[in-house]
């Protein structure tokens, strides 16, 4: 409507800079990260149930029943949370959003708003603003070898560095166009020693296959390779006990105050978890957050991204 407007009325120019800026501050709207109780939201004289995912827009008036309370998240990575009934302007936080953290836990609010925004009917009507819905046929990519002599073994980053205590974790690699055998070498770090070896067709080997052979507290180095691949970089494997994981979880659940419901709990954890290299453990804590609530698709959705990731079959 601004842009038919403006250009019968010869101010195209002027068009074109109140629609860039609309388009501008999209993506800056408060969203909902945890809810208790009964709380709404009136927009336009429209009134709906506060859930989490939901997009707050500015010019937004939240009602909050007695006993009810809610967490909102900036797209900076601050969360923002309303423990008392009444009725609030979504504008008294206009200010609130600023910061200057680079913590962890900033970063994962900063990766959950966009998880969720993403997901979002605002997003959707935003990239179809964009026309962003075309898209253009092609054939379907090819993949060439550089040299045929050669094969390519390729790792997760995150497996450069694994922190495990326990559970059925494997460690896993990548290797296109070849279907031979991969030979798996565990090291002692510091001596070299061997302490496990076998050959495998399979693009993975869980570590409770020679987690018996482990000591914990230890640090290991592994490689696989296989004919044709070359040098390959060891990883690390830290063999780390229970207890200093399980004190690592209490900081993390202590370092957040404001209200959450076990399933994000569970999953900003496990984001948590994952950024420190425990895959297992995150693993573990993603699938809680899904089975918590499934209905949510950040959660699910994560799961089976981090099991195709790393191989996790069970």
């Amino acid at each position: 409507m601004i842009k038919k407007n403006c250009i019968q009325g010869g101010l195209y120019l002027v068009c074109l800079l109140l629609v860039g800026s609309s388009h501008a501050q999209q993506g800056n709207e408060l969203l909902v990260y945890a809810v208790k109780g009964t709380v709404t939201a009136k927009y336009n004289n429209q009134e709906s149930a506060v859930k989490i995912g939901k997009v707050l827009k500015p010019g937004t008036t939240i009602n909050v029943m007695q006993g009810a309370g809610m967490t909102m998240l900036c797209k900076q990575g601050k969360p923002l949370s309303v423990t008392k009934a009444g009725s609030f302007f979504l504008s008294k936080w206009k200010d609130s959003c600023k910061t200057t953290s680079n913590s962890i836990t900033s970063s994962y609010f900063k990766y959950i708003w966009s998880e969720f925004y993403t997901r979002s009917k605002e997003y959707q009507d935003e990239q179809k603003d964009k026309n962003v819905s075309a898209v253009t046929r092609s054939d379907a990519p090819r993949r060439y070898k550089s040299n045929p002599n050669k094969i390519k073994i390729e790792f997760n980053p995150g497996l450069d560095t694994l922190n495990y205590a326990s559970g059925n974790f494997p460690l896993s690699w990548t290797c296109y166009d070849y279907s031979g055998k991969y030979f798996f070498i565990l090291y002692e770090t510091g001596t070299g020693r061997e302490v496990y070896k076998d050959s495998l067709h399979r693009s993975f080997i869980p570590v409770e296959k020679f987690i018996t052979l482990l000591e914990k507290g230890k640090r290991y180095s592994w490689t696989v390779t296989a004919p044709k691949a070359g040098v390959i970089r060891k990883r690390i494997l830290n063999y780390v006990t229970a207890e200093s994981t399980e004190e690592l979880i209490r900081g993390f659940e202590a370092s957040v105050t404001i209200p959450e419901d076990a399933a994000a709990k569970y999953f900003r954890i496990g984001y948590m978890l994952e950024q420190r290299h425990y895959l297992a453990d995150a693993y573990l804590h993603y699938k809680r957050a899904a089975e918590a609530a499934p209905e949510i698709g950040v959660y699910s959705d994560k799961l089976l991204r981090f099991k195709s990731e790393f191989w996790i079959n069970d």
